[in-house]
C-alpha cells in the first residue's frame, strides 16, 4: 500500500516514508484492502461468455483499499462558557493553540486575553473526529471534545467551539518503526503532523459520553453543579477534501493501460452529478484507481463497491447471452439477489429488465428489482420498496437506504406516509431516510433549540404518537403525533441543578422555573408558563437556557413516572442483514417468514464498510448464518451523512502530549 500511495502522490521515497506515517494513510490509518477471487480474464474484446461467473470484471482485476476510517484531531478553544473554564495551562497544548490562533491573522484577536480571560469564560480544548472512507469534500463528520487531563475548566456546558483544523498526526518513533519493520511502535519521539482534513467549529452538547454514545449522569462540584468535560457536536466538522476509495490492480494486471480501461467503463457506468467535474475513478498509474462514490450511493458505499467491481471488463454487445442469463436468474428468488446486482453493474441499459422483476410473484425478486433500479436512479420501484419495507423487516434497511437515495417525490411521499406507522423501527427509519432524501422537508418539522439540539415535532394525523431518542449521533428529539403532553398534575420535577418542571393541575398548563444561584449572591429565579403539550415544554425549556441534557432528562424522567401520555422509543433503527445472508435465506425461504424473525438478532452497530468483503455469492456459497458475532462492533464514525451508519468511537484525543517536546516541534 505503501508504494501504491507512493505513486498516486508522486513524491520522492525519502519524504514519502515521512509525510505518510505523518498523513496517516499509508499502512497504518485506510489501506485496508480485500482479497479476491482469481477468475481467468477474456483474451479478446467481443468474446461473450454466458457464463456469469467467467467473465472479466473489474473485479477480477482489482481489489479495494482504503476502507478504514481517518483519525484526525486538533488543539482547539471553548468560549462563552458561563465561567466554568479555566486559563490554558502552559506547554505544549497551549503553545499549539496560540500558534492556531495565530495564523488565523485577525488583528481584532487577542490571544492571550482570550486563553487568559478572568472571566472563566474560554477552555483549550481536544478536538476529535473520524474522517470515513469515501468522504466526500464539504460532508459534515461528528466531533468529540475533551478536556486536557491537567485542565482546570469544570464544565463545558453552554460552550462554543472556535473554528479549529484537523489533522492526522504521528509520531518519529512510529515511522522509523514503520520503516524498519513494518509495525506500528507505542508512544515516542517527536510529533509529525500531517494534511487538514476538516475544520470544526460551532456550539457543542456536553456530557459524559460512554461508548454507545448516551450521556452518563455528570459529576458535580462542592456546589452540585454538574461537572461536563467532555463535549459532542453533530455534523460540527466538514470536510476539507475527498477522500475516495482505492482500487488496487493485481500484480498480473498492472498496466497503464488496464488502469485506464477500467476507469473509462466505471466513468461511462456511473455518473457524480452533484459534481460534474469529478470523475467517479480516475486511473493514477499502473497500479492505483480513485474511486469516487456517485451521488445515487451516497447513503450506501458497500452498494457501490459491490456493484462497480461486477462492471465488466469489456463492453457488452446489445442482447448478449450474457444479460439474457441474468434475466433469466433475476426471476429465481434463489439468485436473484445476485442476478439484480450484476444487471445493476450493466447501466441504465439494464431498467427494461429489472422492471419485469417487479411483476414477480416472489418478494425477493420484487425486492432486488426494485433496489437495483433505485441505484440506477429510477422511481418504477419506488412503490415497492415501499410495501416491502412495511411487510418486511428483513428487508427494511435496504428498501429504505434506497428511497433515500432517489431524488424524487415518488420516494420522499413514500416516507411521508411511513412517518404515521405504529411500527417504531419503520418510523424512524424512515424519519431518517427522509430527513437524508431532504433534511428541509416540511414534514420533518424540525428546529434549532437552544443551539444545543434539533426538536422534531412530526405530525402523523391519525397515526401513532410516540417520542424517539437517538442510541447516538445526531442530538435531536422526535416527537411523532400532535398531542404528546404531560398528563397533569406533575409535582415540580429537578433538571438538574437549575431546572424545575412542574402542572399543577389538570387543566393543561405547565411551568418551568430556573432558580440561578451565583457565588456570593442572591437567587435570581425566571419562570415560564406555557402548554403541557412536549413540544412546548422543550421549547419554554430552551428559552431559558436549557440545553439537551435538561431535555433528555425531562423526557426520560416524565415517561419513567408515567405522565408521558406516548410512548418512549430509544435507538429504534431498522435491523440490517448482509446481502451474503439475505441470498442465503432467499434459497430456503421463499416467503421471508423465517429472516424476518432472524433478523432481530442482528444487533443496530454495523460492520464496517469491507466486514462482509465485496464478492455478491454464487449459488454454491455455503449458507452465512444471522447471528450478531458476525456484525462485530467496530469503531467507524457515525456520519451524519450515512443511513443507519456504525456508531462513534471512543472518545479518547487522538494526540497523546506525552510524546511531544517542549515547543510542539
Amino acid at each position: 500500500m505503501n508504494r501504491a500511495w507512493k505513486l498516486a502522490a508522486g513524491i520522492s521515497r525519502r519524504n514519502f516514508l515521512a509525510w505518510s506515517a505523518a498523513v496517516g494513510v499509508a499502512g497504518v490509518v485506510g489501506c485496508k484492502t480485500t482479497e479476491t477471487k482469481k477468475v481467468q480474464t477474456r483474451s479478446q474484446i467481443g468474446e461473450d461468455p454466458s457464463d456469469p461467473d467467467s467473465i472479466a470484471t473489474v473485479g477480477s482485476k482489482t481489489t479495494v483499499g482504503n476502507t478504514e476510517s481517518l483519525e484526525v484531531s486538533g488543539v482547539g478553544l471553548i468560549f462563552n462558557l458561563p465561567g466554568t473554564g479555566s486559563s490554558a495551562t502552559p506547554g505544549v497544548w497551549r503553545t499549539m493553540l496560540e500558534d492556531n490562533l495565530r495564523k488565523r491573522r485577525d488583528q481584532t484577536l487577542n490571544v492571550k486575553q482570550l486563553l487568559d480571560s478572568p472571566t472563566r469564560t474560554t477552555s483549550l480544548v481536544i478536538v476529535s473526529a473520524l474522517i470515513p472512507p469515501g468522504a466526500r469534500k464539504g460532508e459534515l463528520i461528528d466531533v468529540q471534545v475533551t478536556l486536557p487531563s491537567d485542565s482546570k475548566t469544570t464544565s463545558l456546558q453552554g460552550g462554543e467551539l472556535f473554528p479549529v483544523d484537523l489533522l492526522t498526526s504521528d509520531t518519529t518513533a512510529n515511522v522509523s518503526s514503520q520503516v524498519h519493520t513494518g509495525n506500528a511502535s507505542g508512544p515516542g519521539g517527536r510529533l509529525l503532523l500531517g494534511n487538514i482534513w476538516a475544520k470544526a467549529e460551532g456550539p457543542l452538547v456536553a456530557g459524559n459520553f460512554v461508548e454507545d454514545g448516551k450521556a452518563e449522569k455528570a459529576d458535580t462540584d462542592t456546589d452540585g453543579r454538574p461537572l461536563y468535560r467532555a463535549g459532542f457536536i453533530s455534523g460540527g466538522a466538514r470536510a476539507s477534501m475527498n477522500r475516495p476509495y482505492y482500487l488496487l490492480l493485481n500484480p498480473n494486471d498492472q498496466n497503464p493501460r488496464i488502469g485506464a480501461a477500467i476507469a473509462e467503463r466505471l466513468n461511462s457506468t456511473f455518473h457524480t452529478t452533484s459534481d460534474p467535474n469529478l470523475k467517479v475513478a480516475d486511473a493514477k498509474n499502473r497500479e492505483l484507481i480513485l474511486l469516487n462514490v456517485p451521488t445515487e450511493y451516497r447513503h450506501n458505499h458497500y452498494r457501490f463497491l459491490l456493484v462497480a467491481r461486477q462492471v465488466p471488463y469489456d463492453p457488452l454487445r446489445a442482447g448478449s447471452a450474457y444479460r439474457q442469463k441474468l434475466e433469466d436468474e433475476l426471476m429465481d428468488p434463489s439468485t436473484a439477489l445476485t442476478a439484480a446486482v450484476k444487471l445493476e453493474a450493466l447501466g441504465g441499459d439494464s431498467r427494461r429488465s429489472l422492471k419485469i422483476g417487479l411483476e414477480s410473484a416472489s418478494p425477493w425478486v420484487r425486492f432486488a428489482a426494485a433496489e437495483a433500479l433505485a441505484y440506477l436512479g429510477q422511481t418504477d420501484g419506488a412503490a415497492e420498496l415501499a410495501r416491502l419495507a412495511e411487510d418486511h423487516p428483513a428487508l427494511r434497511a435496504q428498501c429504505l437506504k434506497a428511497l433515500a437515495s432517489v431524488s424524487d417525490a415518488s420516494s420522499s411521499d413514500r416516507l411521508v406516509e411511513m412517518l404515521s406507522s405504529a411500527d417504531a423501527e419503520l418510523r424512524q427509519g424512515a424519519f431518517i431516510a427522509l430527513r437524508l432524501a431532504d433534511e428541509r422537508h416540511p414534514a420533518l418539522g424540525g428546529k434549532l433549540m437552544n443551539r444545543s439540539y434539533y426538536l422534531h415535532r412530526v405530525s402523523t394525523g391519525h397515526g401513532a404518537s410516540a417520542v424517539h431518542l437517538p442510541g447516538s449521533g445526531r442530538s435531536e428529539i422526535l416527537v411523532f403525533g400532535d398531542d404528546v403532553k404531560l398528563r397533569g398534575p406533575v409535582p415540580p420535577m429537578p433538571l438538574g441543578t437549575e431546572f424545575t418542571v412542574s402542572v399543577p393541575g389538570e387543566d393543561g398548563v405547565a411551568k418551568v422555573t430556573r432558580v440561578v444561584r451565583p457565588k456570593g449572591g442572591e437567587p435570581e429565579v425566571k419562570e415560564v408558563a406555557c402548554a403541557a403539550e412536549l413540544g412546548s415544554l422543550l421549547t419554554a425549556l430552551a428559552t431559558l437556557g436549557g440545553g439537551y441534557s435538561e431535555a433528555l432528562e425531562l423526557v426520560r424522567r416524565a415517561s419513567r413516572t408515567e405522565v408521558l401520555s406516548a410512548p418512549l422509543v430509544t435507538d429504534a433503527v431498522p435491523r440490517e442483514m448482509s446481502i451474503q445472508q439475505l441470498c442465503g435465506f432467499a434459497k430456503t425461504d421463499p416467503t421471508l417468514s423465517k429472516v424476518n424473525v432472524e433478523v432481530a438478532k442482528v444487533g443496530t452497530v454495523r460492520p464496517t464498510v469491507d466486514a462482509n468483503g465485496f464478492e455478491v455469492p454464487t449459488v454454491s456459497d455455503p449458507f452465512v448464518a444471522p447471528a450478531g458475532a458476525l456484525l462485530p462492533k467496530q469503531p467507524l464514525n457515525r456520519d451524519p451523512g450515512r443511513l443507519f451508519g456504525p456508531k462513534r468511537a471512543s472518545d479518547a484525543p487522538m494526540l497523546d502530549p506525552a510524546v511531544v517536546p517542549a515547543g510542539g516541534q
